[in-house]
This record gives C-alpha cells, sequence and structure tokens, in this order.
C-alpha cells in the first residue's frame, strides 16, 4: 500500500473518481471544456469530461444587459465582418473583450450569438480596427493585459468567422500605452498604425504585418513625431503607398495633418502635410480613397467652441490637398462628432453622430453622399437612425452592393439598464436606407441570472430570473437527482409584464413556493407561485405577498412545517428601511397581507435577507448599514409572526464592513457565512448561533481569507458537515468551498467550479442523504454544437471541495506538490514546530489517532479522504492510495 500526501488536492488513481455513493466516470468532452487540473497548470489544455452540466439548453436570441462599444466593419466582398468591445463575459465596460459578427449583402446576421475573438480576464481590451486582405481580416486593438497600459495586438479572422489567432499576437508593446489602432492593406501587407506616447508625448506609429501575422516591425515605424500631441489616427491605401492621417496639436489647437507610407515602411513626408490648419480645434478624423483622391473627414469647430461640424478635403496621392479651404459637409446645426467615410466605386458616403440640437442629449446617426469631385449630393442628411436615446460612434464599409453602416446604440435603456448595442443598417449607392429600424448586430442566446434552488423529496427545482423576452421572467427546471434535467427548455414560471428578478424558493412537503421581486404594477413588490412536482404552475398569475408603495426586493423564504414565512426588504424614501416578512399558507393565503417588521434601521441600506427554520423558529439574517459599516445582523421569529429579537443580533464583528448573508441549521446550531472586508480584500467569515439567538463565534470563524476578492457565499448542511460555497477567489472568479463541521473547524478551501469566464451567484440544496446539489451562473459559450456566448445556469450534483476538480489522471504527481510515502506519515510534512498538536481526522470530522512527531503508522486505514489537524488549523489533506 502507498500513501500519497498531498498539500493541495484529493486523488483517487483509478477509472472512476468516487466519493460518498457518487462516481463520475470519463464521459463524453464538453465542447471547449478542460480538465480543471490541467486548466489551472496549462491555460491551453486537451479537453477532458466536467462533471458540471447546463440546466436550461434553450435559445432565444436577446440583447444583452452590458456595454457594446466602439464599431468596426471590413468587407470581404461578400459579407462584412463587424466587431466592437464587448462587457458580456467580463460584467464591466472597463474590462471589456472584443467580439465580432458576420453580416450577408442581404442584411441577414450569419452569426447570431457573436463570436468571441479574444478575451482576457480582468484587462481590457479597447476600440477595434479591421481591414481584410482577399483571404482573412485582421483585427487591431488596444490590449491592457501587461500591468495595465495599453499595447497593441491583433488577430486574423477568417471569412467563416474561425479566430486564427486564439491568444491574439503582439503588434507593439513599447513602454506606456499605445492607444487608437486603425489598419489597412496594400496587397501584400497591412500597415497598423496607432497614437504612441513611448517617449512622453503621443505621436503616431506605425508596424508593418503579414497575412501570415508575423509583424515586420517589432520596434514601430515613427510615422510623425512632431512637438506636442499627435493622435487618433486613420488609414487608407491608394495603389501605390498608404495615406494616414491624424489629429495634430503641434501649433497649439489640435489640426489634420497627414504622410504618405510607402509598402516598405518608408516615411515620405516627415514633416507631414497640413490638410486643415484653420484656427479652430479639429478632430477624429477619418479617410478613405475613391481610385484618384482620397477624401479626409473631420469634426470641427469652426462655428462655435461647443459645437462641432464635419468638414472634408481632398488630397492627391502625391500629396496635394485640393481643398485648402475645406468641404462643408455638415454645416446645419447642433453637433455633430464621429465621422467615419467609404467609397462605393462611384461616390463617398460619410456618416456621423448627430446632435441636431444643443438642448438635447441624444444623437442620431446621418449620413451624406460626397462625390469625387466634392460635391455634397445630400446637404440636409440623410437620416440613417433616428430611434430613441443614443446612436454614437459610426463606421461604414461598401459590400459590393450597399455600404454598410454600423453604430453602437442605446435605445433599449442604456440609462436604466446600463446597456448598449450595436446595431447596422444598409445604405444603397442612391442614398436610400433599407433598414431604417436597424438590425441588430450584437446579441447572443438569452442570458440567465440568479438562480435559486430547492429540494422536493425526489427532485430539485431550479429557477432563475430569465431575459428570453428581453426583459425579466422567473423561469426553472426540475433536475432529478441523478442530475437529469426534466425541462431543458425550461418552465416558465411567472412571464408578467415588465421585470420579474431575485427569485427564491422552499419547499412544504407537497409543493414549491418560488418567490420573487415583480414590477408589474410599476413599483417593486413580492410576488409569489406554488409550483407542484410535477412542474405545473398553480398561480399562473402570482400570489401577491407585498404590494408596498416604497421600493422591495431580494425576497428569501423557508418553511416551518405549516407555513412558509417570506422575507424582504424595503427601501423607504423617507430615509428608514426595514426587514419585512410575511406567512404564507401552503394553499397559498397570505397571511399577514401587511407585513411582519422584522428589523428597522434610520439608515438608508437594509438588505441581504436570509432565511432557515431550526424546528421551533425561524432565524431571518440580513445586512444593515450602521453609522460606520455595513454590519450582519439577525432575529428570531415565531411560526406565528412574533419577532424574538426585536433590537435584532449582532451577528458579524463591529465596524467591519460585512455583506451577502447566508444561513442553514444542523439539527443544533444554525452558521450563518458573509463577506467581510476585514484586511485589503474581501473574505468570507461565518459565526454559529444558537437557537436561543447566542453567538458561539462572537468573532467571527475565518472560512477563506485570500488575498484575492471573495464573495455571494451560500451555505447548506450535508447531515454531518456544512458546505460553504462562494465566488472567487482568483481572475476568472471561479467558484471555491470549504467544509465547516458543526463545532465550527474549517477544512482547507478548495475549487469546486471552474469554467471558462465567471461562475457566479452559487446556491445549494441539501438532497438525500449526504447529496448537495449546487447551482450557478457561468459563462456559455458552444456546448454540445450550440452557441450560446452568455451567461447560464448550471448545475453540479455532490460538488465536494477538492474531489471532482482534481479527478483521477495517471500524471498528476507531476502537476502536484506531493509526497509518497510508503506505510508511513511524516508529520515533519504537516508542522513547522515540534510544540503542536497534530491529529489525523476523516473526512467526517471525526479523531482518527494522535499523531506524533516523524512516522506515524497508518497502514491500517480504510483508503480515503483524511485531514490533518494541528492546534494552528487544518494543515493539509492525507490521501491513501491502494
Amino acid at each position: 500500500m502507498w500513501i500519497k500526501v498531498v498539500l493541495i488536492a484529493v486523488i483517487f488513481v483509478s477509472t472512476a473518481v468516487c466519493q460518498t455513493g457518487h462516481c463520475f466516470e470519463p464521459g463524453p468532452v464538453v465542447p471547449g471544456g478542460c480538465h480543471n487540473l490541467q486548466r489551472l497548470a496549462n491555460k491551453h489544455c486537451p479537453p477532458f469530461d466536467e462533471p458540471e452540466f447546463l440546466l436550461d439548453t434553450s435559445i432565444t436570441r436577446a440583447l444583452l444587459p452590458f456595454y457594446e462599444l466602439a464599431p468596426a466593419i471590413a468587407s470581404d466582398g461578400t459579407n462584412s465582418l463587424v466587431v466592437w468591445m464587448d462587457s458580456r463575459k467580463s460584467f464591466y465596460s472597463y474590462w471589456p473583450d472584443i467580439f465580432g459578427a458576420r453580416l450577408s449583402p442581404s442584411g441577414t446576421l450569419l452569426d447570431p450569438q457573436s463570436f468571441e475573438i479574444l478575451s482576457i480576464a480582468r484587462h481590457w481590451l479597447y476600440y477595434p480596427a479591421v481591414a481584410f486582405d482577399g483571404t482573412n481580416y485582421l483585427v487591431v486593438w488596444e490590449d491592457g493585459r501587461h500591468a495595465g497600459w495599453a499595447d497593441i495586438y491583433g488577430a486574423r479572422v477568417t471569412c467563416d468567422g474561425v479566430v486564427l489567432d486564439s491568444a491574439g499576437f503582439p503588434i507593439c508593446t513599447a513602454p506606456d500605452s499605445q492607444k487608437a489602432p486603425a489598419v489597412a492593406f496594400d496587397g501584400t501587407n497591412y500597415l497598423v498604425v496607432w497614437a504612441d506616447p513611448r517617449f512622453g508625448i503621443s505621436d503616431i506609429y506605425g508596424a508593418r504585418v503579414t497575412p501570415e501575422g508575423v509583424v515586420l516591425d517589432p520596434a514601430g515605424i515613427p510615422i510623425s513625431t512632431a512637438p506636442n500631441w499627435q493622435g487618433t489616427p486613420s488609414i487608407a491605401f491608394d495603389g501605390r503607398n498608404y495615406f494616414v492621417v491624424w489629429a495634430d496639436f503641434r501649433n497649439g489647437l489640435p489640426q489634420i495633418y497627414g504622410t504618405r507610407v510607402t509598402p516598405e515602411g518608408a516615411v515620405l513626408d516627415t514633416s507631414g502635410i497640413p490638410i486643415s490648419t484653420v484656427p479652430y480645434a479639429q478632430l477624429e478624423p477619418a479617410c478613405a480613397f475613391d481610385g484618384k483622391n482620397f477624401l479626409v473627414v473631420w469634426q470641427e469647430y469652426r462655428r462655435s467652441s461647443v459645437n462641432a461640424d464635419i468638414y472634408g478635403a481632398r488630397v492627391t496621392p502625391e500629396g496635394a490637398v485640393l481643398d485648402t479651404n475645406s468641404i462643408p459637409i455638415t454645416t446645419r446645426g447642433g453637433h455633430q462628432i464621429n465621422p467615419a467615410v467609404a467609397f462605393d466605386g462611384t461616390n463617398y458616403l460619410v456618416v456621423w453622430a448627430d446632435q441636431l440640437s444643443p438642448i438635447y442629449y441624444y444623437y442620431d446617426i446621418y449620413g451624406t453622399r460626397v462625390t469625387r469631385d466634392g460635391l455634397v449630393l445630400d446637404p440636409q442628411g440623410i437620416a440613417i437612425s433616428s430611434a430613441a436615446d443614443n446612436q454614437k460612434s459610426p463606421a461604414v464599409a461598401f459590400d459590393g452592393t450597399n455600404w454598410v453602416v454600423v453604430w453602437q446604440d442605446e435605445r433599449n435603456g442604456s440609462h436604466i439598464y446600463n446597456r448598449s448595442h450595436i446595431y447596422s443598417a444598409r445604405v444603397t449607392p442612391e442614398g436610400v436606407v433599407l433598414d431604417p429600424w436597424g438590425v441588430v448586430v450584437s446579441g447572443a442566446a438569452h442570458p440567465q441570472w440568479a438562480p435559486t434552488v430547492s429540494f422536493g423529496g425526489t427532485n430539485f427545482l431550479v429557477a432563475w430570473q430569465d431575459d428570453r423576452s428581453s426583459g425579466g421572467d422567473i423561469y426553472g427546471t426540475l433536475v432529478t437527482e441523478d442530475g437529469v434535467v426534466l425541462d431543458p427548455d425550461g418552465l416558465p414560471i411567472t412571464t408578467a409584464p415588465y421585470w420579474q428578478g431575485s427569485p427564491a424558493s422552499g419547499y412544504d412537503g407537497k409543493n414549491y413556493l418560488v418567490v420573487w421581486t415583480d414590477c408589474r404594477s410599476g413599483e417593486a413588490d413580492i410576488y409569489g407561485a406554488r409550483v407542484t412536482p410535477e412542474g405545473v404552475v398553480l398561480d399562473p398569475n402570482g400570489i401577491q405577498i407585498s404590494t408596498s408603495p416604497d421600493s422591495v426586493g431580494t425576497p428569501a423564504v423557508a418553511f416551518d412545517g405549516t407555513n412558509y414565512l417570506v422575507v424582504w426588504q424595503v427601501y423607504c424614501s423617507s430615509g428608514v428601511s426595514y426587514i419585512y416578512g410575511a406567512r404564507v399558507t401552503p394553499e397559498g393565503v397570505v397571511l399577514d397581507p401587511n407585513g411582519i417588521t422584522i428589523a428597522t434601521t434610520a439608515d438608508y441600506y437594509c438588505g441581504g435577507t436570509a432565511v432557515a427554520f431550526d424546528g421551533t423558529n425561524y432565524l431571518v439574517v440580513w445586512t444593515e448599514n450602521g453609522p460606520y459599516s455595513n454590519d450582519i445582523y439577525g432575529a428570531r421569529v415565531t411560526p406565528e409572526g412574533v419577532v424574538l429579537d426585536p433590537q435584532g443580533i449582532a451577528i458579524g464583528a463591529p465596524l467591519v464592513e460585512e455583506e451577502s448573508p447566508a444561513v442553514a441549521f444542523d439539527g443544533t446550531n444554525y452558521l450563518v457565512v458573509w463577506c467581510s472586508h476585514r484586511a485589503r480584500s474581501d473574505d468570507i467569515f461565518g459565526a454559529r448561533v444558537t437557537p436561543a439567538g447566542v453567538v458561539l463565534d462572537p468573532g467571527g470563524i475565518a472560512i477563506s481569507t485570500d488575498t484575492v476578492d471573495e464573495g455571494f457565499p451560500d451555505v447548506s448542511f450535508d447531515g454531518t458537515n456544512y458546505l460553504v460555497v462562494w465566488q472567487g477567489p482568483g481572475t476568472l472568479q471561479e467558484l471555491h468551498g470549504a467544509r465547516v463541521t458543526p463545532n465550527g473547524m474549517v477544512f482547507p478551501s478548495v475549487p469546486v467550479v471552474i469554467q471558462e469566464g465567471y461562475q457566479l451567484s452559487p446556491v445549494l440544496a441539501h438532497g438525500h442523504g449526504s447529496q448537495l446539489f449546487l447551482v450557478y451562473i457561468s459563462w456559455t459559450g458552444t456546448v454540445a454544437g450550440k452557441v450560446y456566448n452568455t451567461y447560464r445556469i448550471w448545475g453540479k450534483m455532490n460538488p465536494i471541495p477538492g474531489v471532482e476538480e482534481y479527478a483521477a489522471h495517471e500524471n498528476l504527481s507531476s502537476m502536484l506538490d506531493a509526497t509518497i510515502i510508503k506505510n508511513v506519515l511524516r508529520l515533519s510534512q504537516f508542522q513547522s514546530g515540534c510544540q503542536s498538536k497534530s491529529v489525523l481526522i476523516d473526512a467526517m470530522g471525526r479523531e482518527i489517532m494522535v499523531l506524533v512527531p516523524g512516522e506515524n503508522d497508518v497502514r491500517g486505514l480504510t483508503p480515503g479522504v483524511y485531514f490533518v489537524r494541528t492546534d494552528k488549523g487544518v494543515a493539509s489533506r492525507v490521501v491513501i492510495v491502494r
């Protein structure tokens, strides 16, 4: 018998990993998946089977509640590739990724879920540009992967939408930040240009890139190093040379300059060509070539210092400016910005964002055709998009039949939902807009949020907020204890008008009760519906549990054997906030229509509710804003609705920022867990509370204190120990977990789920025996051949920390810090000093033997998972391998 001492994980070398009666044998490959241990060591590992599974496999294309910004477009002569900044995967507009989608000449979206060009966790990718070389596209962007500085990276994309450079390749990584790239193709190579401050003030640099992705000028070509700032370059090719234009501050005010660059990288006009040097600010130039001359366009503040117009000038291939007084392309009042230009073989189309009146905040997308002779054909402009809210940052390309204009569009409520999307419209050479309402280019399978799960004696009911109708509905599915999803298309629990979200659920022995926040009345209320074990919704119109005139939200629910107690938070306009509750019978009758006041605070915030029942009373816990910090409080409530602790029980530590509580009961005490900001990061803490309301751990139990933020914990009791799970730590925000014994001993925290992108909002439910079911949100790319590219609800049965995520593999010892000792456990592996008392305990927390310094004979132990416990805490794990 051999003993493997593993400092990180628990390993069984066999053809299956079996713990607590549950086995995960090798199975089919999950597309895009990685064996989780290998993923930790190598992000580009081959796929292995994983036990996580997707709950709802239906796809309804929907707009995503995130920012999609700064589109760029190029055409391959048939289809067009649109690329943009996209925050769907990172949740943050300041950590966007680069996504793309193709459009056919008929305006058909060929990639309805979009596709990822590059994503880097917790780093930003900004302002893409794109060009076509006859075979593939080259997409370039600002890349923040190196210590927050912007570099210029690129990736090639085929006409079929296949990304050839999945990690991107560096084009320029000079000191400081390189910004605002632009790109064109000369028939042999690309020239990428950008603003470059490597010597302190921004200059214009460039580099040639081959169609194979080889950077020919890794140090960069200095295109303009004139005094003061130069930036926002644009580029076009005339068949002999490139023409690069930019905004230039060499004379104080920004003016428009340009220069010619040969395909060999030689700069022909080293001092630059002054295209427009009138004494007014000029910004954001763009250029295109018509076969004879270039047309350069820009925004200019000639009319006022507040409102810009769009001007232009033609420049010959020899660098002569034909329109020294500039061409007024649009000067019709208001504010016009963000010009872009493309040529169709006969005329140019110049497009811009247009704020017709300065008293309005919103912009529309307008355009006009301009002849090769500089004649403006549409002096009043062509309204390409005049939808509600903002449309900005247009780009344009000609696809061989029509112009295709793309832009970022906030018509779907950016100020309410923090979102903007990418739209497109085709414009004929005659100036007719073929898509007056626009075509949504960005989008994905409908996202899902805020899962909840409860066990019904036979199956689990999972419910969530579902955006398949581009709003918020509550959907669910039944899942067997074997992990079989019974409703793979989702079960509609409520599809009432307006928004519904933040569901919670419980089971009364006969039916489930799902409760949620509901805005059908125009105010946030609390509603619920009963669902049978067969998935029949008994209350399709919902049960009104609370219709307070104040803002309410985030309900929680538990069952006491007779009735449910639903609790929620209330935000009052008077500045007083409450925790309210109401009892609901299994028949759906609300016994407390006016609510039960559980807690009152004079501060503006009181929320984050959770509730559990101990057989006699409920314990309700919440986050309360005190004078100096957010704290965790609780109160016991009887089944008759009497609040036993009207002043609240202080559970967390004073003067420490704490939030997101969860609670479970083990038959003797409760365990309350929460997120605590005691150090420089958010950690996971907990405390046991007796049914009498006594806090047994007034300083809190440190469950996980990683140096990276952790948050949003949940907890459940499996009959022997608690399992606490939470978001993070790590740049990918995976889910970690730890066992906690009823006496408060904490086992080491390890990953329980590691998938691509973020994993969020973990919730747990206890089934039969020791079975636990973990449900969470995860980024979902392509699964079983179906493209989602959004966040969906996933599940995992028996999420044993450290077991399934480190499943059997022949070469694990080379990946882990492991020591193999025959028949002997050497205590020196686990303690730094001889004064510490050490014991060996099993996975149930039972003491097996006291360990002595030196060698300990463990040949009589049953193979399984063991821990070494010292008086300083759990030091490591021991696994017996036969």
